[in-house]
């Protein structure tokens, strides 16, 4: 299945039958790349609905989703230091995990242990193992584009205070105990509270 957000709500692409119980929820039978279109754009109009399911072959109905945006890929870092906390940054009045857009020819781990660095200036990075991609759609130069985010867990040994990277529009980095993240949580953008809430338990 794939989730992608436009802002609070969410389209879901699924294979699998499921239930849309709730009249702000709109359930889809994938039928043509034009039929999709029309409803997605009706769905965009629509402040009524919160979710768009869209069920049938998964991989062909992402492929057409995809198609209808300009697709742009970028990796960042769940960091934790030797304490246990998670490095946050605070950018464009939205609590945030460092990241940044892939540079050509770059490989996601690259581009996340450089995003971590330049955007909180703290080093002795390792990655620990891949988490989930995240998926989320906005507007760029009048364009509708589709962001997908490739995320890594690392653990951080430098003792030095985050440097919060003013010229990215970042005025805060810092270390965050797992009870300070869940305080402001509703402060973080709901594509990146699926992928801080498992490690939040």
């Amino acid at each position: 299945m794939y989730k992608v957000f436009s802002g609070e709500r969410c389209i879901l692409v699924s294979g699998k039958k499921i239930k849309a119980d709730h009249k702000d929820i709109k359930l889809l039978r994938f039928a043509s790349a034009e039929a999709f279109h029309r409803e997605y754009k009706q769905f965009v109009r629509s402040s009524g609905l919160k979710k768009l399911i869209v069920i049938g072959d998964e991989e062909k109905i992402w492929q057409v989703f995809r198609s209808f945006f300009s697709y742009i890929e970028a990796s960042g870092g769940l960091v934790k230091n030797e304490k246990g906390e998670l490095l946050m940054i605070y950018r464009n009045g939205h609590w945030d995990l460092p990241k940044g857009k892939m540079e050509k020819g770059e490989l996601p781990e690259e581009t996340s242990l450089r995003e971590v660095q330049e955007e909180c200036g703290v080093k002795k990075l390792t990655i620990i193992k891949p988490l989930n991609s995240s998926y989320h759609i906005f507007f760029q130069s009048n364009k509708e584009c589709m962001k997908r985010t490739y995320w890594f867990e690392m653990t951080c040994k430098d003792s030095a205070k985050p440097v919060p990277q003013a010229e990215e529009g970042i005025t805060e980095a810092q270390w965050m105990s797992k009870e300070e993240v869940k305080k402001i949580i509703h402060k973080v953008y709901p594509s990146l509270q699926e992928i801080l809430e498992p490690l939040l338990k």
